[in-house]
């Protein structure tokens, strides 16, 4: 028996756009069918009309709590503040600790996901500085329990200080973890700066007396990004290895992917729609710094490079790489060695991605659902499960309201106390989100609880770490 039925909504399915009906029985999608075929039985019934229905968002690149952030393990607040904002599923990381292996770090992130989701979830374990042997020879272990996405620093992103710990692979073991994570079958997430480079720009600007924070993109540059890219996409191709670079932020980082995608390489990049919606001009604001998110903002010219490659496919998703922090800490640090990353935007990447995608650039829906859920889905072994609007499929689903148009107030957010997207005049937002079937928004309202996230297993398609399928 049919539960819920979303009717007369424009519905962007594998197949194409069009205005459908979508039958929901328990937490999976059992028909998508012509307006008026699925009988409404007993069925709760949902009005779509006038609204756009997609499968629920996929962040593939969310921190939250751990060692960045002890004080604040919870996903509570997070996953809620991503349900709002039509996010159905969060990836977050597992992040290893000095002197514990990575089934610890696992332990870790269970811990602080159990009973506190209002999203589904998983997460992406990441080494830390001097990985031992036995920790990087856990990754078939893992890749076998369903966990086939790791995460690797080059570099160590500031100097040294008791703020951040210290994940920089070096690329010894970056080659054995790259050997290890091709012959399981998995995914290898790449944080890409060139540590030379970074580290002799921190002592140049000490030195020159040029620390103000709104020169971080001197410090994070564009010429660090072309370096490391290809160095990592280098030795990826010797290792036959799968490599997703997280936060792309300028031209040379997109047409470094798009190069080795045009060859056949498995290699497939992000970026965050802050870098994408803002530059680092924006640095130069009172208390710029809110911008921040390591590496750096860019140029106009890299902003638009962004969109451009979210449109040709050059690169596969939006992201935030959250760090939720309240504006006490985005302002307290006020030197490129100290400013304090991370984005509150997790609530915000799906509207926006299609308010400025879809209603500014012309961005195709299709495309849309591609970077803010298939594609992700797909690169990290959740796809047709999620990411799409299909029988069988998880009944993940978000309904944009396209009638909203006006500038964004705090009122509209939930997630701390600040917003760099306040102000923001958006054209269309999620309004409705469901969960498995589940109604956790309705109208803007929440009516689903912490708990109703499930962990998900994960397991990537061998087409999608052989070449660029996405």
């Amino acid at each position: 028996m049919v539960d819920l039925i979303i009717k007369g909504g424009q519905v962007v399915t594998p197949a194409g756009v069009g205005n459908l009906d979508v039958a929901v029985e328990g937490e999976q999608i059992v028909a998508v069918a012509q307006p008026g075929t699925i009988s409404p039985d007993g069925a709760r019934v949902i009005d779509g009309t006038g609204k756009i229905v997609i499968p629920g968002g996929i962040e593939p690149h969310a921190h939250i709590g751990g060692p960045r952030q002890p004080e604040r393990s919870a996903a509570e607040p997070v996953s809620k503040a991503a349900i709002y904002g039509g996010t159905t599923t969060v990836l977050d990381f597992a992040t290893q600790v000095a002197g514990h292996d990575l089934l610890h770090a696992m332990g870790e992130a269970a811990e602080r996901w159990e009973g506190q989701g209002y999203t589904d979830y998983s997460y992406h374990p990441i080494f830390t500085s001097g990985a031992d042997n036995t920790s990087i020879h856990q990754i078939g272990e893992l890749v076998e329990a369903g966990f086939p996405s790791f995460k690797i620093f080059t570099t160590s992103i500031r100097p040294p200080s008791a703020q951040l710990q210290n994940n920089k692979t070096d690329f010894g073991r970056l080659s054995l973890i790259m050997e290890q994570v091709a012959e399981a079958g998995g995914m290898l997430l790449v944080h890409s700066e060139d540590d030379d480079m970074v580290h002799y720009n921190y002592d140049n600007a000490e030195d020159q007396g040029n620390v103000e924070w709104w020169q971080m993109h001197q410090i994070h540059t564009k010429l660090s990004e072309d370096v490391s890219f290809r160095r990592v996409i280098r030795l990826a191709e010797q290792k036959n290895c799968p490599v997703y670079f997280v936060h792309v932020s300028a031209l040379e980082g997109v047409e470094a992917v798009g190069e080795a995608r045009s060859r056949g390489q498995a290699i497939y990049g992000e970026t965050l729609h802050n870098y994408a919606c803002f530059s680092a001009e924006n640095y130069r604001e009172d208390n710029g710094m809110k911008y921040h998110t390591y590496p750096s903002l860019k140029s106009e010219d890299d902003r638009q490079a962004l969109w451009a490659g979210l449109l040709d496919g050059r690169l596969s998703t939006v992201a935030t790489d959250l760090v939720s922090t309240t504006w006490e800490e985005k302002i307290r640090f006020r030197t490129t060695a100290d400013v304090t990353g991370g984005h509150n935007g997790i609530e915000t990447r799906v509207g926006i991605a299609y308010s400025v995608g879809v209603v500014d650039l012309g961005m195709s829906l299709e495309r849309m659902v591609d970077i803010t859920s298939a594609n992700a889905a797909k690169i990290f072994g959740m796809y047709p499960k999620k990411g799409a609007i299909a029988a069988g499929s998880d009944a993940d689903i978000t309904i944009i309201d396209p009638l909203f148009d006006r500038p964004l107030t705090l009122d509209d957010l939930h997630m701390e106390d600040y917003s760099i997207w306040a102000g923001w005049h958006a054209h269309g937002w999620p309004a409705t989100t469901i969960l498995r079937g589940k109604v956790m928004v309705e109208d803007g309202n929440l009516v689903g609880s912490a708990g109703d996230g499930n962990l998900v297993n994960r397991s990537i398609d061998p087409s999608v770490v052989s070449r660029p399928v996405c």
